[in-house]
């Protein structure tokens, strides 16, 4: 039995390596849009659940809250975002996208969604048997 994993043989190396290729391209893709790929799917996460709470933003886009405050207010100070006032009521401070934020999420999809199809483009007719193999992994992992 070895006494390492192989990086060469090993899925979870490959998926990283993967991951930081995507996010590489994604980062560069978006660049001139002002965004990075966390802001691209803070907004996405936004235009899906407008309103979403920043612990549940956080939650979904895998970073820890207080990097989720500061992605929110570079995207609020970019005009693409709105978060409303704080009420004695309530914990959290609502957020939801403007028209800006909608348009620049729109023209950010387009370009995502090019490099989504490279992916759906190797992974061909066994795209469906990758999709849940990969979600039953990330279940199986979770904690």
């Amino acid at each position: 039995m070895s006494t390492h994993v192989d990086p060469d043989r090993s899925p979870g190396f490959a998926l990283k390596r993967l991951q930081q290729a995507l996010r590489a391209r994604m980062d560069a893709a978006l660049a001139d849009l002002g965004l990075t790929s966390p802001h691209y799917a803070v907004l996405g996460l936004l235009a899906e659940h407008p309103g979403i709470s920043n612990a549940e933003l956080a939650r979904r886009s895998f970073v820890a809250p207080p990097t989720m405050l500061r992605f929110l207010t570079t995207l609020s100070e970019a005009g693409l975002i709105v978060r409303a006032d704080r009420t004695p009521d309530q914990r959290s401070r609502r957020t939801t996208l403007t028209a800006k934020g909608r348009a620049r999420l729109a023209e950010a999809a387009v370009r995502v969604q090019e490099l989504d199809g490279i992916l759906a483009d190797e992974a061909g007719p066994r795209q469906d048997v990758i999709m849940a193999w990969l979600r039953a992994c990330a279940e199986r992992l979770a904690p």
